[in-house]
């Protein structure tokens, strides 16, 4: 599956970072100045 994340803060990082090592492909996103 392919899915698309906004917010890759502690908590989103985490959830993709697992996403990822169960097999989808992550597309993220931050909207933060510091993040970019």
């Amino acid at each position: 599956m392919e899915l698309g994340m906004v917010g890759l803060g502690r908590m989103g990082a985490n959830m993709a970072e697992r996403l990822v090592h169960g097999g989808h492909r992550v597309h993220g996103y931050d909207p933060g100045e510091a993040a970019r």
